[in-house]
């Protein structure tokens, strides 16, 4: 449930005061990663072990002469990141400005914090 725009003023009053009074806090609050970046380092994480486990399972499949092995290898290595890449897109890519940013946010955070 998103914050009300009174609730959301509050908050930032609240965190630049915490942030004037507290030199520590900010600086651990700016090396916090954002989720965006989490999403990035997972979804890459997830495709790079989906390529590894296909060519792991193509080459069993080659190595035991069995087409069910060498077709799992080919689905898993190519469609399994491609979906996770479509899936990631349609989620998490704003369609205006292609920041990774959930779709449902209106105005992308990142290009109103730059204007």
């Amino acid at each position: 449930m998103p914050l009300s725009e009174k609730e959301q003023h509050a908050l930032d009053a609240l965190e630049r005061t915490l942030r004037t009074e507290n030199p520590r806090l900010d600086r651990w609050l700016r090396r916090m990663r954002s989720p965006e970046d989490t999403t990035s380092v997972v979804l890459t994480l997830g495709i790079l072990a989906a390529i590894v486990l296909g060519v792991a399972l193509l080459i069993v499949g080659t190595r035991l002469g069995e087409a069910g092995w060498i077709a799992a290898g080919v689905i898993v290595t190519a469609l399994v990141p491609a979906g996770a890449i479509l899936w990631a897109s349609k989620r998490y890519y704003h369609p205006r400005c292609h920041h990774l940013v959930r779709v449902s946010v209106e105005d992308c955070p990142r290009c109103t914090a730059v204007a």
